[in-house]
């Protein structure tokens, strides 16, 4: 196993170097961005059910789900048409995920009732 764990690092550390990426920042990032998506991500959904603007929360959950990607594009060179067109297709279904959930927590909030996944239903 370990020598698995060697292969993918070290294919790792040459693609970042021919790329000039730092891996270390860049993975990082990556965990930030997820904790600063799902912290402003919540944020605008309570906003939501409490009919506040949603605006400024969405506007920093997603810069914050950018900022690996954003580091990518701004400090990699030589980066390949097919990472552009991954970047591209991660936002495509990021947005409407979250138009999806925004829109399962706006009819939440409208019918007072909690959401799906918490709920707990028995048939008999």
């Amino acid at each position: 196993m370990e020598y698995y764990f060697t292969i993918i690092k070290n294919y790792l550390f040459h693609q970042a170097d021919l790329h000039q990426v730092d891996p270390w920042l860049f993975g990082a990032l990556y965990l930030l961005s997820k904790l600063l998506f799902l912290l402003f991500l919540g944020l605008a959904i309570k906003n939501l059910r409490k009919e506040r603007s949603i605006l400024l929360p969405l506007l920093f959950a997603a810069l914050g789900y950018s900022l690996p990607y954003l580091y990518l594009i701004i400090a990699g060179k030589n980066i390949p048409l097919w990472i552009y067109l991954v970047i591209t297709l991660i936002y495509i279904f990021s947005g409407w995920s979250i138009r999806a959930k925004l829109r399962n927590a706006r009819l939440d909030s409208a019918t007072g009732d909690a959401p799906i996944s918490t709920t707990k239903e028995i048939n008999h």
